[in-house]
């Protein structure tokens, strides 16, 4: 189930952000971009639906071999109460139709017990990722929401820019 949402989110990601030719941006240039569209989407989910924030990262992955050409990916795991459970397609259907309503494309695909939709905008420089999964034995119902940026050129992995940017 999770591998066939993550190729589509690989793919998606590849022909979004990913291509031979970086960005003329700069990695601090996608940070906040990035983390701003993360939180956008987490204040668009109902309040009575969430129970907590499990996980929430902030980081820059490499887009290449050698990790100089990288992109800075935003992410969190809202968990669902269990009366708001059920809901969690729906949940994470009704936050797409938000951006969708403000110009983003959606790309949606459907695995038994998650829906796992791509956001894209010309004018934006992330893309944004809403999966949403519902409770079976091995996961507890959720919505994912990950923004990332487009690869961009730096010095590395041990760069100060990208050390500074992850707060190490």
């Amino acid at each position: 189930m999770r591998t066939r949402l993550l190729a589509v989110a690989v793919i998606t990601l590849a022909l979004a952000g990913c291509s031979s030719e970086p960005d003329a941006l700069t990695l601090v240039e996608t940070k906040s971009p990035v983390q701003l569209l993360r939180n956008e989407a987490w204040y668009r989910l109902p309040d009575v639906m969430i129970k907590e924030d499990s996980e929430t990262s902030d980081t820059s992955e490499a887009c290449d071999d050698d990790g100089a050409l990288r992109l800075w990916r935003s992410s969190t795991i809202a968990l669902l109460t269990n009366s708001q459970a059920p809901r969690a397609v729906t949940a994470g259907d009704n936050l797409s139709a938000t951006f969708v309503e403000q110009g983003w494309e959606a790309q949606r695909s459907e695995e038994e017990g998650a829906v796992l939709t791509v956001l894209t905008k010309k004018s934006s420089v992330a893309t944004i990722e809403i999966e949403a999964v519902l409770k079976t034995e091995e996961h507890r119902a959720s919505i994912r929401i990950t923004a990332s940026g487009p690869c961009v050129m730096t010095a590395g992995a041990d760069s100060d820019e990208v050390r500074t940017l992850e707060g190490e």
